[in-house]
């Protein structure tokens, strides 16, 4: 079994046909196709531990430093606006809320759904300074961010070797035919016997 095989690439190295573009055309296709089956994956994975390690510790850090009161709202709230299909948009509107704790009343501008009246409750979340702000981010948006980082790096990564492998393939035929046609002009007056 390994005779044919030692036969084969000995007959690679010298064949008369072989030429130099042949053999870096060769050499290029090996080296992106490394790139495209261990690079685009790395690429993939290197984007997606820096995506996750950094959501999960500004998960961590917002999760430290805000919590979450349960207010009334000091004044009416903007109306929803309908989206063009008729359905109503999820948007937040930074609206005055009223709460109590240990140390009194407390007030402060929260975002609050649209369409809620002048003393509805509402759950809003507060930073550590008591101004009203966004929950904390959720793991499950981390994880989403991740993967599609992840993928994102992957495919770019897969789609650059690909695209290299192409316009390696295409320098390398331009050049094939540039020395196909030059040694034409020297062979075929002999083959045919016509001078010039």
């Amino acid at each position: 079994m390994i005779a044919p095989w030692r036969s084969y690439v000995r007959q690679g190295r010298s064949a008369p046909l072989r030429r130099t573009s042949d053999v870096l055309e060769a050499w290029a296709s090996l080296v992106l196709g490394a790139v495209l089956f261990l690079g685009a994956p790395a690429a993939g994975l290197a984007a997606g531990w820096t995506v996750y390690t950094e959501g999960r510790a500004t998960v961590a850090e917002q999760t430290a430093t805000r919590h979450r009161v349960h207010a009334v709202l000091a004044q009416d709230a903007p109306p929803p606006n309908p989206s063009a299909d008729g359905t109503t948009d999820d948007a937040k509107y930074p609206v005055a809320v009223r709460w109590s704790d240990p140390g009194g009343s407390r007030e402060a501008v929260a975002p609050v759904p649209a369409g809620l009246k002048r003393g509805d409750p509402v759950d809003v979340w507060l930073d550590d300074r008591g101004r009203g702000t966004e929950a904390p981010a959720a793991v499950e948006d981390v994880w989403l961010n991740t993967v599609a980082a992840g993928s994102g790096a992957a495919a770019i990564a897969a789609v650059s070797a690909a695209g290299l492998r192409l316009a390696v393939r295409r320098t390398a035929d331009r050049h094939r035919m540039t020395e196909w046609e030059r040694e034409w002009a020297r062979t075929e007056p002999v083959w045919s016997g016509r001078r010039n």
